[in-house]
């Protein structure tokens, strides 16, 4: 509409997310260096959280293109899903074809592929957008599909992309094993000002201008935006078209005042409206502890600055937790398998001890009948010395 007006090749201030306009701050550098380190190491549950409009989304999809080829792309983008949706889910977005009319089979099915895609060298990777809106179940159920490893790598790696209250679902003792698997978890802050005024040049040169905007616009921006690039991008685009419509080619204070009052609520992040929290810029908040507490802006917890000795340790941490899982899987099946041999054996045994056979006894002469007949009286009597002589007498007559 107004791009020819002042000299562009297209919308510098979409707003829909576009790698290719993606100003990389430095934080969204910091964020993309882990976020790489996390995909190339395969490192299970990558987590990126942010406010709404800090560019996370942009932030994604510039990384997957730059690396475009090297994965196998899913995109979850609706979660108002339950547990029992998730693998149905998964088993369209992958595009794996059948009729599968059990849980137990779609597990099989996608099991399947994940085993296939990684014979090819496939890296399957699973984007979950508005993560913060799963509940705990399906949380958990996404960690119980990302258990399956060859060479001690995950056949399934899963990024979740949410606002921060993705973070304390995180925090919740049911998900704690969940929380263990997350290699990699950034959370992105609104631009500082300078970074705000770069962002709207950045922009505009990368649509061919320069210019429009004067500084006491830039400052206006930045104070009623609080940084947010989303409400950067409305603020700028919609001054462009009132600019256009009255044929000014220089945006200043005082115009974009009236546009802005003009708009009135309609326009986000109009002045009044909740300032994001912010760290500042050269410290970004950097993976939380396991327990809940959160490190200071930028803490890489047990490293110096620059380093991913904390990552490692959390790597080795759950590769001797998978491990264990796995040898307690094994011990589990092994009973599995014993008890029913013990049952069957088991079943064979009479259930009371059976008596003794004694062999027959040899018939006695009618002579030595009477003697038996007064030795069997006497079976567990007490016999005395002359009773003992007496019979003992008559049996050897």
């Amino acid at each position: 509409m107004y791009e020819s007006f002042f000299g562009l090749t297209e919308r510098p201030f979409n707003l829909l997310p576009d790698p290719d306009f993606l100003y990389l701050s430095s934080q969204h550098k910091l964020a993309r260096a882990y976020l790489e380190y996390g995909l190339t190491q395969k490192l299970g549950f990558v987590v990126l959280t942010g406010e709404i409009g800090t560019g996370k989304t942009t932030l994604i999809k510039s990384l997957l293109k730059a690396r475009a080829g090297k994965q196998r792309l899913g995109v979850l983008y609706q979660t108002s899903f339950g547990a029992e949706d998730l693998l149905e889910l998964l088993l369209r977005e992958f595009e794996i074809k059948g009729q599968f009319h059990s849980r137990a089979a779609r597990l099989s099915a996608f099991n399947e592929f994940l085993i296939k895609a990684y014979g090819r060298g496939e890296h399957v990777v699973l984007i979950v957008d508005e993560a913060h809106n799963l509940g705990a179940a399906a949380l958990e159920e996404l960690r119980l599909l990302s258990n399956i490893q060859a060479d001690k790598e995950p056949l399934l790696q899963v990024i979740l992309v949410g606002q921060p209250n993705l973070r304390d679902r995180l925090r919740q003792p049911a998900l704690r094993q969940l929380a263990q698997r997350v290699g990699v978890h950034f959370h992105l802050q609104p631009l500082d000002k300078e970074e705000t005024k770069e962002y709207i040049r950045y922009r505009l040169a990368r649509a061919g201008g320069s210019g429009i905007f004067t500084p006491s616009a830039l400052d206006k921006i930045y104070d009623g935006t609080h940084g947010v690039p989303r409400r950067i991008n409305a603020w700028c685009d919609l001054a462009l078209v009132a600019a256009f419509a009255e044929g000014r080619q220089e945006i200043d204070r005082e115009f974009l005042e009236t546009v802005v009052a003009a708009q009135g609520e309609s326009l986000e992040g109009a002045e009044g409206g909740p300032e994001p929290d912010r760290q500042p810029a050269s410290r970004p908040e950097l993976l939380e502890n396991i327990d809940g507490s959160e490190p200071a802006a930028g803490e890489v917890i047990g490293a110096g600055s620059g380093e991913f000795t904390d990552i490692h340790l959390r790597k080795e941490i759950l590769e001797l937790s998978e491990r264990l899982a796995r040898l307690e899987g094994l011990v589990l099946d092994l009973v599995g398998q014993l008890i029913p041999a013990f049952t069957k054996f088991f079943a064979h045994l009479p259930s009371e001890p059976a008596k003794p056979v004694l062999p027959p006894q040899p018939s006695l002469p009618p002579e030595n009948q009477e003697v038996a007949g007064q030795v069997s009286g006497l079976q567990g009597d007490e016999i005395s010395p002359a009773s003992k002589k007496s019979w003992w007498s008559r049996l050897l007559r």
